[in-house]
C-alpha cells in the first residue's frame, strides 16, 4: 500500500470506529426534562386546572411518575418519551382549565345581562 492509501485506509477506519462508538454511546439521564415536566405540572395545577381538566392533569403525573421509575431502572428512552407526554398533557391541561374557565364566566355574565335586560324591558326595580 502506498503511503496515501494506508492514510486514506486509516482515516476511514477512524471514522468507521466513530460511527460505531457513536451509536452505541447513550444519552444522559433526563434529569432536567423532569424538572421542567414537574415545573409545568405546578404551574398548570390552578383551580381551574383541576375542576375543568382534571384528568388531564391527572394524566400528567402519572407521565411524570412513570418516567421518574423508568429513570431509576435507567430506562432514560422511555423516561424521555414519558416526560413528553407529561408535558404535553401538563400544557393541555392548562390550556383547557383557562379556556373552559373563560367560558363559564362567558355564560355567567351573558346570564346576568339577560337578567338586567328583562328587568329594565319590564320596568322591575333593581335590587
Amino acid at each position: 500500500m502506498t503511503p496515501s492509501r494506508r492514510k486514506i485506509h486509516r482515516t476511514a477506519t477512524a471514522a468507521g470506529l466513530l460511527v460505531v462508538l457513536s451509536g452505541c454511546a447513550s444519552l444522559p439521564p433526563p434529569t432536567a426534562e423532569i424538572g421542567a415536566a414537574d415545573a409545568a405540572i405546578r404551574v398548570a395545577s390552578t383551580p381551574d386546572t383541576q375542576r375543568y381538566a382534571p384528568n388531564e392533569l391527572a394524566s400528567a403525573h402519572n407521565d411524570l411518575a412513570a418516567a421518574q421509575a423508568a429513570m431509576a431502572k435507567d430506562d432514560y428512552d422511555r423516561a424521555r418519551m414519558l416526560v413528553a407526554a407529561a408535558l404535553a398533557d401538563a400544557d393541555l391541561a392548562r390550556a383547557k382549565g383557562r379556556a373552559l374557565a373563560a367560558q363559564s364566566a362567558v355564560a355567567a355574565k351573558t346570564e346576568d345581562n339577560a337578567t338586567l335586560r328583562r328587568r329594565l324591558l319590564d320596568q322591575e326595580p333593581l335590587k
